[in-house]
């Protein structure tokens, strides 16, 4: 929205009219929470996170019973087919967009809301595109497999649509409707579910699982684009070079998520190859578990980047709030590890008694990890993905070095005492090279962000 004003601060007359300016800003309909009062930011920063965190969560469940159903349904050949259908969407889904959705969450409007409009234009141009590259995988990988047309395409359709969902989930927390994104979460969940239940009342198939996927998708999108159509404007296309720095820092989002997700889940892989397969499914369960607890650091954390740009935040206060946060995770760890060992072996059997054993191995790591993403967060904010890519290398070295000389020895045990060291060393290098606040928009003068 281009708005006209006049000039107050020069003299002027009717031979000398005041001089016109003209300033860009953001349609009323995406400004609700950016005039958050100083008294309200704190409730509104918990309201978003609770709201994400609701929505992760609902996905979270949905989707592991999703799982158990498949498995039970169709049995073990139609539950792989399910799994290979949507595999390079899971793997490459949350990068398919090339970075550009973290700039947008984290450093749109840093240059004035002409050019936000700008990089969101640019934005979902770069959904569409990752999208095409992720359907064109899904199809020839799912082709290849010799699964049936149906279900390549109910797959190639989530697999076209994940990363502008991502891009509008950005959109949507740039202008701080990140309470948006956690009820859209919900919806999303929801609507699986209803597909999940009609399928299960006519007899479950395989296209009724992969369609309850692909329909939550398909869901996400249609509500949330409205949100890009009206933030795009009609503001002049990106300069080169600022099309320059959004490639150069989503690609390094990019490598650091890349490194990040490795770290997370070398340990399998290696577990399979020097232990057993049935160390590998009782340390699957063990890292499930313990991850549910990234959820409201992850929800958090999305919530501050439009608080930090607004100035809302600084430096301190995301110190303090990544502090009070630890004691938060310590809490609700402790009582995790509490219900895991009175539950996990009455449920799942003697064959998962180790599971206990390797949460508490696995729960210091993961607690740091989680305590320092507002940190992670502020870094991103701050326009230095570098310092983020840093500290995911640093801890992709330490659990590839500690799995090769643990797991051999010790199986399962190795690879958690493994991985929570690799999460500690990832969590204290973000601490470390978390930069003080930015003097000009970028990185200061004489200090590349590498």
């Amino acid at each position: 929205m281009i708005v006209k004003a006049r000039r107050r601060d020069m003299p002027f007359s009717a031979a000398t009219p005041a001089p016109t300016v003209e300033v860009t800003v953001p349609p009323p309909e995406l400004a609700v929470g950016q005039l958050d009062g100083r008294n309200g930011r704190a409730r509104s920063m918990a309201r978003d996170a609770a709201s994400v965190t609701a929505g992760h969560v609902s996905l979270l469940v949905v989707g592991a019973a999703a799982s158990l159903l498949a498995a039970r349904w169709l049995g073990p050949v139609g539950k792989g087919q399910l799994v290979v259908a949507y595999a390079v969407v899971a793997l490459l889904g949350p990068v398919a967009a090339g970075g550009v959705d973290t700039y947008i969450a984290a450093r749109g409007g840093i240059h004035g809301e002409a050019h936000r409009q700008g990089v969101v234009r640019f934005g979902l141009l770069a959904g569409w595109a990752g999208g095409a590259a992720l359907a064109i995988g899904t199809v020839a990988y799912a082709l290849a497999s010799g699964l049936s047309l149906t279900l390549v395409l109910l797959a190639a359709a989530a697999a076209f649509l994940r990363p502008s969902v991502s891009v509008l989930q950005a959109i949507a927390t740039s202008y701080d409707r990140v309470t948006l994104v956690g009820r859209v979460l919900v919806v999303m969940a929801g609507t699986q579910v209803a597909v999940l239940v009609v399928g299960a009342l006519d007899g479950a198939t395989l296209s009724d699982l992969a369609s309850s996927t692909t329909l939550g998708v398909v869901v996400g999108y249609v509500l949330l684009v409205p949100v890009g159509w009206r933030a795009a404007g009609r503001a002049p296309a990106l300069s080169s070079d600022d099309r320059r720095e959004i490639l150069r820092y989503g690609g390094r989002v990019v490598v650091a998520d890349a490194l990040q997700l490795a770290s997370y889940r070398i340990d399998l892989f290696l577990l399979a190859a020097l232990a057993s397969v049935a160390e590998v499914g009782v340390y699957a369960v063990a890292v499930a578990l313990v991850e549910i607890l990234w959820q409201v650091p992850s929800a958090l954390s999305r919530s501050l980047f439009p608080r930090v740009r607004a100035g809302h935040l600084d430096k301190a206060r995301v110190v303090e709030l990544s502090r009070r946060l630890l004691g938060g995770l310590v809490v609700l760890g402790g009582l995790g590890a509490v219900v895991t060992q009175l539950l996990v072996e009455p449920v799942l059997g003697s064959a998962y008694s180790a599971v206990p054993r390797l949460v508490l191995l696995l729960l210091p790591g993961v607690i740091l990890v989680g305590a320092a993403k507002p940190l992670s967060a502020w870094t991103l904010s701050q326009g230095r993905p570098g310092r983020n890519l840093r500290a995911s290398a640093a801890g992709f070295g330490v659990i590839l070095i500690g799995d090769l000389l643990l797991i051999p020895a010790h199986g399962a045990t190795g690879a958690a005492v493994s991985s929570s060291l690799s999460y500690a060393v990832t969590a204290i290098a973000v601490v470390l090279l978390a930069p003080p606040a930015a003097r000009s928009e970028g990185p200061p003068q004489g200090e590349p962000d590498a």
